[in-house]
């Protein structure tokens, strides 16, 4: 998302500001390079996806042949911010992703990308709220 130009201290305060109100711990911070990262943990379990399991692992009982019923049970979320002026503009680039690793109950893990917009959006939308009450104060 290129912005007006800001100096990259203000631009990530305010954008800790944010995370911390999404919940997010900030892990790492330098603003001569211009980044933040943080991160949170939540529940990963989905009602669905236990009750699938447990049925699966009924009806192959029923066949007597032996399953190890896997579901997700923890996850953390992570968030990653780099800020980057724009050659020759008076405005800066500033790009977020967020990811997460997912736990299961029997120790595996994966990593996803997070791509729902509502998410990113909220963000910038916090974000740009905050940079504008910091301008006009």
């Amino acid at each position: 998302m290129p912005i007006d130009r800001i100096s990259d201290e203000v631009l990530l305060r305010e954008a800790t500001q944010v995370l911390l109100d999404l919940g997010f711990a900030l892990d790492e911070s330098s603003v001569p390079l211009g980044v933040l990262a943080g991160s949170k943990s939540r529940d990963a379990r989905e009602a669905g996806q236990v009750a699938a399991a447990v049925a699966v692992t009924i009806v192959a009982a029923m066949f007597l042949v032996a399953v190890v019923p896997t579901w997700d049970e923890r996850q953390t979320i992570y968030v990653t911010l780099t800020t980057q002026p724009i050659p020759g503009s008076n405005q800066m680039n500033l790009r977020v992703s967020f990811e997460r690793r997912v736990e299961t109950n029997q120790g595996g893990s994966r990593y996803e990308q997070l791509n729902d917009p509502q998410l990113y959006q909220e963000f910038f939308n916090q974000l740009r709220q905050g940079l504008a009450r910091g301008v006009g104060a």
